[in-house]
């Protein structure tokens, strides 16, 4: 998808925030579902061409249309709970477009919609998982439990798959619409959209062929006991639940269930309640499942599993909490915000997902509400063994809103991911029996008291996603971050030819910067004059306390091609190179040479550099091709120098085995260039600015093989500020590079 222009700021904003309210339309209460495959078009096009901080502002302008929409039943519990859960929704909607743009590759439409699909899928896991156990509401996929192909997807890769499927779509659609290359390319990008949109139709939905089970689950308007205070309304509720059942049990179910929060504390803790609910349960000699909040070891939200003549059998602890609604995360942090207090007790979470088991009747899981939203949790029940999943919710303190219908919508999706028939058993609605492939086999509407009733199948058949997992959202993860790592193969903006010749003596200034190496430097300096080329030395020394500089004095009285650069203090490598690379440009040396003092650099391998450098515009002595070695280092400091280098070959796709190395061979006419703009790095990072500098150039680059030896004298002066420096810099290099939207230029001819 290639840039026609980068859109406007408050255009973009405006294009952002109107997906964010398109996309919010495809979930309940309007439920225009296929919205979703276009609702993000206006969003990627506002992305093109964006940096990193405006493609965060662009997403989150998105997030926090869509997710104010959505989520606006939670304004019911005050403004700030509305707008924090919004805010934190949205930011992770700023990740993706912070992202996005570096993995958008003009004329490359397929790969663009790989990267975006694979990156939303990635940030929706992520927010599922992460802070205080995640929130994944609004997923892109949950819309599609009304898809008659796409839905079928969700068996094979949960509702991830679906979600990847949808963002592909309209990355697609984008291309087609935004992307140019004529009406050929938008057809077949169009026509790829609906070949992902359409594949999943020979997948067949899962099928449920165990043995029939006659449900009852009982619902009760509890705004009738709303003004009695909360003790009151806790039993008033009870009471009537067991009203309730008593007129099921006449009709024979096999299990009867009350939704969540049917027993809350007040009920549970009250002995004349209790008793009353189990002489109701024994009267109707029928299993039943119990929404409650028990005070065992600190209070729990559970269900309660009755035998048929009222006994207990066992329970289940919801294992994931509500943040902010039945715990209250840094609560004494937190005592300045008195909204905390609505949540007065944090509830103790369970420690296991096992099915509960009634005889009779195949194992039943029982995720509980909230437990509902996340994947992860109903496939582990399945694969625990559960042959049926009964989910008791309650939605009542959202009123009318669509927060149960949107509920809904995920307990259809767990029917597909999981194969079972769900048990969705709204305390106030909406209740309904979903059948393995979504579909809503009967319902409840909100506020009503009923009994709905109908017969469900066990199923001991495990879907692919139930067997597999959550594989689609890792191997998303693990493309979007090899796509973003992934260069944009740009090509130089003039690839220089192969350079002039030097002539029978080019001039040589070999530049040694020093400190402290008055063991080694006379013997370097020798070794540098005695090659049979025309050289110069200069050595740059900074202060050397030990009288390095004495001792190079002391040679160039009787050696004139040996020079001394005296600094007042320690001023660093790159600095002391810079001087020695203006020196060699004013006076018009041909070739200028890089190289330490302390005897890890060989004098002797000089020859082989300058050799290649009548080829070549940079040649560099590489301890990392074939030939080259390093010796006396030990095996970590090995691995980290080898380490940093491949991380700088990958994230500035530099075509270099060692771009640190600090013995290498400049033409003065690249110097020259490499030197028009100021150069700030230090140590490692001096010297892979230059390597990158000249491959950005187009220069011709060599690396010949040199050993390297650890320096026998002094201490090295790479320290780890500037190693840290240099991946701080290789990180920002390559972070500019992947959201530098420019098109490439063809290589020159010339």
């Amino acid at each position: 998808m290639s840039a026609r222009g980068r859109p406007r700021p408050v255009l973009g904003a405006v294009a952002a925030a109107g997906a964010g309210a398109c996309l919010a339309a495809a979930f309940p209460p309007l439920a225009l579902w296929p919205l979703s495959f276009v609702a993000l078009v206006p969003l990627l096009w506002a992305l093109r061409g964006a940096g990193a901080i405006r493609g965060a502002l662009l997403g989150a302008a998105f997030g926090l249309a869509f997710f104010g929409a959505t989520l606006s039943w939670i304004l019911r519990f005050g403004e700030l709970a509305f707008g924090s859960l919004t805010l934190v929704s949205a930011l992770f909607l700023a990740l993706f477009g912070a992202v996005v743009p570096a993995l958008m590759r003009p004329r490359r439409p397929l790969v663009t919609a790989l990267g975006i699909a694979s990156w939303w899928v990635a940030v929706e896991a992520l927010r599922g998982a992460w802070p205080l156990g995640g929130f994944t509401w609004g997923t892109l996929g949950i819309p599609h439990v009304d898809d008659p192909v796409l839905l079928r997807l969700a068996s094979v890769t949960g509702v991830w798959g679906i979600s990847f499927v949808v963002a592909a779509v309209n990355a697609l659609v984008a291309a087609a619409v935004l992307g140019g290359g004529g009406a050929a390319r938008a057809v077949a990008r169009l026509g790829l959209a609906a070949a992902l949109v359409l594949a999943p139709v020979g997948i067949p939905f899962p099928r449920a062929t165990g043995a029939p089970i006659r449900v009852a689950t009982l619902q009760l308007d509890v705004r009738t006991a709303a003004h009695e205070g909360p003790r009151a309304e806790d039993l008033a509720i009870a009471r009537g639940h067991v009203e309730l059942h008593r007129m099921a049990a006449t009709t024979r179910p096999d299990l009867i269930v009350w939704g969540e929060g049917a027993l809350d504390p007040a009920a549970t803790a009250d002995p004349a309640t209790m008793r009353a609910v189990r002489a109701a349960i024994g009267a109707g000699g029928v299993p039943t499942l119990v929404g409650a909040v028990v005070r065992d070891r600190g209070e729990r939200t559970s269900v309660l599993a009755f035998g048929p003549s009222g006994e207990p059998l066992g329970r289940y602890d919801k294992v994931h909490l509500v943040p902010f609604g039945e715990y209250v995360p840094f609560r004494e942090r937190l005592r300045f915000i008195q909204a905390i207090e609505q949540v007065p007790v944090d509830r103790v979470p369970g420690r296991r997902s096992d099915p509960l088991h009634v005889p009779g009747l195949a194992p039943i899981g029982t995720p509980i509400c909230f437990e509902n939203a996340f994947p992860a949790l109903p496939r582990a029940v399945a694969r625990a063994g559960a042959e049926l999943l009964v989910v008791p919710v309650n939605n009542a303190s959202y009123g009318f809103s669509a927060a149960a219908e949107q509920h809904l919508q995920m307990s259809r999706m767990r029917a597909v991911e999981v194969g079972r028939w769900v048990v969705n058993a709204g305390i106030s609605g909406v209740s309904a029996l979903i059948d393995p492939a979504g579909r809503v086999r009967a319902r409840t509407e909100l506020f009503e008291t009923t009994i709905l009733a109908g017969t469900v199948r066990s199923s001991t058949a495990r879907t692919p996603y139930v067997r597999l997992g959550d594989l689609v959202p890792w191997t998303s993860a693990i493309i979007a971050v090899a796509l973003f790592l992934a260069p944009r193969r740009r090509v130089a903006a003039a690839r220089t030819p192969a350079p002039d010749p030097l002539g029978e003596r080019p001039r040589i200034l070999v530049i040694i910067p020093t400190f402290c190496e008055r063991d080694t430097i006379v013997d370097v300096v020798r070794g540098a004059l005695a090659r049979p080329d025309d050289v110069t030395v200069l050595v740059v020394d900074d202060a050397s306390p030990d009288g390095t500089a004495a001792l190079v004095r002391d040679l160039a009285l009787v050696e004139p091609r040996v020079r001394l650069l005296e600094r007042a203090g320690k001023g660093g490598l790159a600095t002391a190179y810079l001087e020695g690379f203006r020196l060699a440009t004013a006076e018009g040396f041909d070739l200028v040479v890089e190289m330490d003092g302390d005897r890890s650099h060989d004098p002797e391998e000089l020859d082989r550099l300058l050799a290649a450098a009548r080829d070549h515009d940079l040649v560099i002595g590489s301890r990392y091709v074939p030939g080259g070695s390093v010796t006396n280092w030990s095996r970590l400091r090995l691995a980290l120098s080898r380490g940093g280098n491949l991380y700088a070959r990958l994230m500035l796709d530099l075509p270099i085995h060692d771009a640190t190395s600090g013995y290498r061979v400049y033409r003065r006419q690249l110097l020259e260039r490499l030197l028009e703009r100021p150069i700030a790095s230090e140590g490692y990072g001096f010297q892979i600015e230059l390597a990158l500098r000249a491959h950005r150039a187009g220069a011709a680059i060599a690396e010949v093989p040199i050993t390297f030896r650890e320096r026998e004298h002094g201490t090295s002066k790479i320290s780890r500020r500037i190693v840290a420096e240099a991946l701080w810099l290789i990180t920002l290099w390559g972070l500019r590079e992947r959201f530098d939207h420019r098109d490439p230029t063809p290589a020159s001819s010339s």
